[in-house]
């Protein structure tokens, strides 16, 4: 086994590293304490630097370990504009990518790399959850038209997107796997009601709201590659996708706050040396540096073995989505623990960071459903025995 990096992924990690440090890196913290407006105006200028860098698409793309290397860069120094460019190029992109009609890639797929435009992606409701069975938006043939009704619930990117990659029901009575279609739907058209931006712990910088659709009405040119009632399978499928971005936030959010700490482990002095050479405190740099090098191999694995069509890759996505994001969370804690209470204070990286962890145990599958999924596979796995 091989687990040096290409030339070219050591390359295009130091020109991001280098980039994002640059460009990304001073405006992060301002998030946190920006107006709704401001903070929609410099994330919308985030992402065309990035599209000019060559970043969106890259998510766009098939490197995926390619994609992980870059995006811990632009993770570790704001998480919220990785989040921001994932819900858009991996989201809904790679969704359009994946599985649209050569009409639809050459519409959307141009802008989106260029940000020129802005994706997002909904599918969850709020008396549904994680549970899809109970969703209620639903889409009815009407006179050559679709007519979609319902509300989605915290669409990341809501407030900033362009176009919505919307579930819903088509065929109730079909069940999961066939009766769900996925539809492409612009930002003006009518019946489509965007929410006030919702105010979140952490992540301040990713601007979210829910959606509500009434008697929208769209064409058959909407239903993504003109598939009616492949929803629940391609939605799984793109859920493979976001859940190894997810792993990546989670990496970078680790070496954040590791790098965070060891500086400060190395400044700041008690009893006449510095705080790092104290073994509780150098236990908790070598646990941080443990979990993020993990992490970064759990998620590097599922990559190549997505890349490779491994039939593994789902569940190593899980592995590393429930890893990674648990990990995050910990280090996150060790973070505030060697700061102290200066950590604690309101503007401290490490209170910014601390809040922006907690948030990828919760998205696009909590912990709990993670382990379900895992011990699925692993029953049906090892079902002869």
């Amino acid at each position: 086994m091989n687990y040096e990096l290409s030339d070219a992924h050591r390359g295009l990690q130091a020109e991001m590293g280098k980039f994002c440090g640059e460009e990304i890196a001073p405006g992060a913290a301002l998030f946190d304490e920006a107006p709704s407006e401001e903070a929609a105006a410099r994330m919308r200028t985030n992402l065309k630097k990035l599209a000019g860098k060559g970043f969106l698409n890259l998510l766009l793309g098939e490197d995926l370990l390619g994609s992980c290397v870059a995006g811990e860069e632009l993770a570790r120094v704001c998480p919220s504009t990785h989040l921001a460019a994932i819900s858009s190029a991996t989201a809904f992109g790679r969704a359009v990518k994946r599985f649209g009609t050569d009409t639809q890639q050459e519409r959307y797929l141009p802008l989106l790399a260029a940000g020129e435009r802005i994706g997002a992606f909904a599918c969850t409701e709020a008396e549904a959850g994680s549970d899809l069975a109970g969703m209620q938006t639903a889409a009815e043939s009407k006179d050559g038209r679709w007519i979609l009704n319902g509300e989605k619930d915290l669409v990341t990117n809501a407030p900033l997107a362009d176009f919505f990659l919307v579930l819903a029901w088509t065929d109730r009575e079909a069940g999961l796997e066939r009766g769900m279609t996925l539809f492409l739907i612009d930002r003006e058209a009518i019946g489509m009601t965007i929410g006030r931006p919702l105010e979140t712990m952490g992540l301040r910088g990713e601007p979210t709201a829910g959606i509500r659709l009434e008697n929208c009405g769209v064409a058959d040119e909407a239903l993504l590659g003109g598939t009616l009632g492949a929803g629940w399978s391609r939605m799984q499928a793109l859920l493979e996708e976001i859940k190894l971005a997810l792993s990546v936030l989670c990496v970078g959010v680790g070496m954040a706050c590791m790098e965070e700490s060891t500086r400060h482990a190395k400044a700041k002095k008690a009893f006449g040396k510095p705080i790092g050479l104290f073994e509780g405190v150098g236990a908790k740099l070598a646990t941080m540096f443990t979990f993020n090098d993990i992490g970064r191999m759990m998620t590097c694995r599922a990559a190549w073995a997505m890349e490779q069509k491994d039939p593994e890759g789902p569940v190593l996505a899980s592995c590393a989505k429930l890893f990674t994001s648990e990990a995050a969370g910990r280090i996150a804690d060790m973070a505030m623990q060697v700061h102290g209470g200066h950590g604690y204070l309101k503007g401290a990286v490490v209170e910014r960071l601390y809040r922006d962890a907690r948030f990828a145990e919760l998205a696009y599958g909590t912990s709990e459903m993670q382990r379900a999924f895992i011990a699925k596979e692993s029953l049906d796995r090892f079902r002869a025995a």
